[in-house]
């Protein structure tokens, strides 16, 4: 996909949890708000008024 289509990862840190797909992963509810910032502000960005 990507030698069609320009595109990007973005990885928000969780903290000191396990990884995504073990079970012992406790997802950081602290981390929504910084992950809600970076999509908002790139949208701002992206798609100017």
């Amino acid at each position: 996909m990507l030698e069609q289509r320009p595109a990007n990862i973005a990885l928000l840190g969780n903290g000191s949890s396990a990884g995504l797909h073990d079970p012992a992963y406790d997802f950081n509810d602290a981390a929504i708000p910084y992950g809600v910032a970076y999509w908002t502000r790139l949208a701002e960005v992206a798609m100017p008024c």
